[in-house]
């Protein structure tokens, strides 16, 4: 039996929206280096859809000049044909939807506002193109994912790389200062947090503060 439109509209309003956003460093942590940076949504079975999520970083970490040159242009967009020198990381869409995930890589593409877009083409069963927009707030680098579509989301996860072309560059060292002597008493640094705004498609919101988790015992 068809469901009739007021009925999905008030079955919607009535879901709720918990989703979660991780993120973590996977290397690169000292100061003026590329540090590698992946973020992990994930989202509750039966929730409603997410719509619109915009993540902020902290400060420490911005967009290295050098890399917003290499972009990919929309026409060559449109027409596949990118410099691989535009890819600054890989994304994943899991959806139970779909038998296999959506994945593909992560561009940065020209466009109207100041700074590149960030657009991860994801290819699969079907073919999805999400486009972030990218800007800063506070002195702080925000993307934004506007036009997410309407569809459940497990999982999604969106990797970009570090190194010498990593599209970040950190003005300081994430990891805190040891002290010189550790019987000395000394406060402990708080940690990095990054500032997550996400919307659902019924209007709820899940805004949080996800800590960035860094690899500081490591050699980076």
């Amino acid at each position: 039996v068809p469901v009739s439109a007021p009925f999905q509209a008030s079955d919607c309003e009535k879901l709720g929206f918990e989703p979660k956003l991780f993120l973590r460093v996977l290397s690169g942590t000292r100061r003026t280096k590329h540090p590698k940076l992946r973020a992990v949504f994930v989202a509750r079975e039966g929730d409603a859809n997410p719509a619109r999520v915009a993540v902020t970083l902290p400060r420490d970490i911005f967009l290295d000049q050098a890399s917003i040159s290499r972009v990919c242009t929309r026409v060559q967009f449109a027409a596949h044909e990118c410099p691989p020198g535009s890819i600054y990381g890989y994304a994943r869409a899991y959806t139970p939807l779909l038998d296999r995930p959506l994945e593909g890589p992560v561009y940065l593409r020209s466009s109207d506002n100041p700074l590149p877009d960030l657009v991860a083409a994801l290819h699969g069963q079907v073919d999805i193109e999400l486009d972030g927009r990218t800007d800063t707030v506070g002195g702080r680098i925000r993307n934004t994912f506007e036009a997410i579509p309407d569809v459940p989301v497990s999982a999604f996860v969106l990797t970009l790389r570090g190194g010498r072309s990593g599209l970040l560059i950190n003005s300081h060292s994430l990891c805190p200062r040891r002290p010189r002597h550790h019987r000395r008493r000394h406060r402990k640094a708080p940690p990095l947090r990054a500032a997550a705004e996400i919307v659902a498609q019924n209007g709820k919101t899940a805004n949080q503060s996800p800590k960035l988790r860094v690899p500081c015992r490591a050699r980076q």
